[in-house]
């Protein structure tokens, strides 16, 4: 069985895990996939072609700037939140945004179900700090400005627009629930992802998790 300092990984694709597959080839060669189960990380196993992260894989991390002009990692989280991302365009009018004053108005209900709010804009920093002051949202509000992430995750329309997605993740990155209005999905309320968030902290406090992909 492949350990985990036999995996490979590289930073191209933000919501990507690279593992090594076998070790016979060169350990330059390296594998894209768009998430994994926790079984196919433990043991090294993925043939998984290059795609958006599924329930039940793993969201490799990443970093982006805040409103604030701080840099936020996911992993910053790793073992301490449960997440919930909203991944949504910035733009003047945009209902989506409607969706962040919804969960700020529930945020207390995230935090005792032991979870963290990241919002994930589209647009230049300009534009999201004053989201920012107008929504004053209670939870971090990071900028991504040349869309990478948004695409990465399946939060972009057929022209490439900015289209909400969701997705609510335990504290070591395994995906439970995602929604992705680019697929005909309709966004849950803010009740749905407590729901959500309740059921992962129902599950079973002795099964072990592999550690937050880099």
């Amino acid at each position: 069985m492949s350990t985990r300092s036999e995996a490979t990984r590289r930073d191209d694709h933000p919501f990507c895990k690279v593992a090594s597959i076998d070790k016979s080839r060169n350990e330059d060669e390296r594998w894209e996939v768009g998430g994994m189960t926790q079984a196919q990380f433990a043991g090294g196993t993925v043939d998984a072609p290059r795609a958006r992260p599924e329930k039940g894989q793993l969201i490799r991390g990443f970093t982006l700037i805040s409103a604030l002009g701080q840099p936020i990692s996911i992993s910053d989280y790793r073992g301490r939140s449960n997440l919930v991302l909203v991944l949504a365009g910035g733009d003047s009018g945009n209902p989506d945004l409607e969706i962040l004053t919804e969960f700020a108005a529930n945020y207390g209900q995230f935090r005792e179900e032991q979870a963290e709010v990241l919002a994930i804009l589209q647009c230049d920093r300009e534009r999201a700090v004053q989201i920012a002051h107008q929504t004053g949202l209670p939870f971090p509000l990071l900028v991504d400005e040349d869309g990478r992430i948004h695409r990465s995750a399946g939060a972009v329309d057929r022209s490439s627009r900015p289209a909400v997605a969701i997705y609510v993740t335990d504290a070591f990155g395994e995906v439970f629930a995602v929604y992705r209005a680019a697929e005909g999905q309709t966004m849950p309320s803010a009740q749905q992802i407590v729901k959500s968030l309740s059921f992962i902290n129902m599950q079973c406090p002795e099964c072990g998790h592999p550690e937050w992909p880099n």
